[in-house]
């Protein structure tokens, strides 16, 4: 099989980062914006040892799965890839690909993954977005990068982002100063910022407000949010706990919930900024039982932190993307918290990571998906764990 020859495939299934796949003798074939049942006419691309790319050139039967993508940059901008397919199945391929990177990274045999959480809201439920910003051959343009993460696809309207974003984004398109002073990456939050808030937003999670930094990290979907923080409450109440602890704790959110769970929550992060909202934060919605740590968690794990004859009866973290540090969990691991609540963006290195601690004693109880990223193949997982 060599680039540019013309096969006819049918699509099987849909791989972990969006794409359809099938055969063609003995090649496994990966087609993106394809849909299970597709029968298609497409074009060799790229071809490996072990499996080749191709693209659509017709397709010749349609898949009952797909439905029309709201996005007119659909197909050209690489930040949606299942807007082809009925939510329904966005659903069930989640939860799918979260038990196959348990099954394979995680190294569990039967993973225990619930059905996925569906957003109420399956288009403009981000509140937060980040664009990129070229200038190429004079032209300036602001968007997202293309399918292949090469250029910038010039966009005016995000289908996914909540509408005062677009709005601030024709704003800034319309801004000759705005294009003359900024470039690289811009952070735009969804609501009406006046001068005087620049430095900070506003969120609000069932009835509380929450300031976060402008530079900070908040839960990227607008209208799940409130059943997150319900899951993580739910399996926090399930016996009593004295001290819990929140690594990677942000602006605090979890932790206030949280506080009446506890005796005493203590919060842990490495953003200072964040560290001092989420003290104002506890402040405002007078939460007496919860301290806020700055520093690495590693570092502060290994510290004596806690009073004299205590010990950590539940940890939950909610790390970046790339997950936790062998090192950090191996410190955590030591500390025999009773239960481990892990949320993770990225079911890849959420399985690699509890791998790690099933190795050093917790058993993995549940697996709850929620679609907070509708139309991506971006899924957020909360793990639960218990001490064996």
């Amino acid at each position: 099989m060599q680039i540019k020859d013309r096969k006819i495939i049918k699509i099987e299934t849909i791989a972990f980062g969006g794409e359809g796949v099938g055969r063609i003798d003995n090649f496994v074939v990966f087609v993106f914006f394809s849909a299970p049942g597709d029968e298609l006419e497409i074009e060799i691309t790229q071809v490996k040892k072990k499996f080749v790319r191709g693209r659509i050139l017709k397709i010749i039967k349609e898949s009952p799965l797909r439905v029309k993508p709201l996005c007119r940059y659909y197909e050209k901008c690489g930040g949606c890839c299942y807007q082809h397919l009925n939510y329904e199945y966005q659903l069930k391929i989640k939860k799918d690909q979260v038990r196959d990177a348990f099954w394979r990274i995680g190294k569990i045999v039967d993973p225990p993954v619930f059905d996925t959480i569906a957003s109420p809201q399956m288009y403009h439920y981000r509140g937060k977005s980040q664009y990129h910003i070229s200038t190429v051959s004079h032209e300036w343009g602001i968007g997202f990068l293309d399918v292949s993460g090469g250029k910038l696809v010039n966009i005016d309207h995000c289908e996914i982002m909540e509408e005062t974003i677009n709005e601030t984004l024709r704003v800034l398109r319309s801004n000759k100063q705005f294009q003359s002073d900024v470039s690289g990456q811009l952070t735009i939050w969804s609501g009406r910022v006046s001068g005087k808030e620049k430095e900070s937003i506003i969120r609000t999670v069932k009835g509380k407000n929450f300031l976060v930094p402008r530079d900070g990290f908040f839960q990227a979907n607008l209208f799940l949010t409130d059943r997150l923080v319900d899951e993580v409450c739910r399996l926090c109440s399930m016996d009593g706990v004295n001290t819990l602890v929140d690594a990677y704790c942000g602006s605090g959110l979890f932790s206030i919930f949280l506080s009446s769970f506890a005796g005493k929550v203590i919060g842990i992060e490495i953003n200072e900024k964040s560290v001092q909202y989420a003290r104002i934060n506890a402040e405002n919605h007078g939460i007496k039982n919860a301290d806020f740590i700055h520093g690495d968690i590693e570092d502060i794990f290994r510290e004596k932190f806690l009073p004299q004859g205590n010990r950590i009866d539940l940890i939950v973290l909610d790390p970046p993307r790339v997950g936790c540090r062998k090192t950090v969990l191996k410190t955590m691991a030591n500390l025999q918290p009773q239960r481990i609540i892990y949320i993770s963006c990225n079911p890849s290195t959420q399985a690699r990571d509890i791998k790690s601690l099933n190795e050093w004693g917790y058993n993995l109880e549940s697996l709850i998906p929620l679609d907070m990223f509708p139309q991506t193949d971006h899924i957020e997982t909360i793990g639960f764990l218990t001490l064996k």
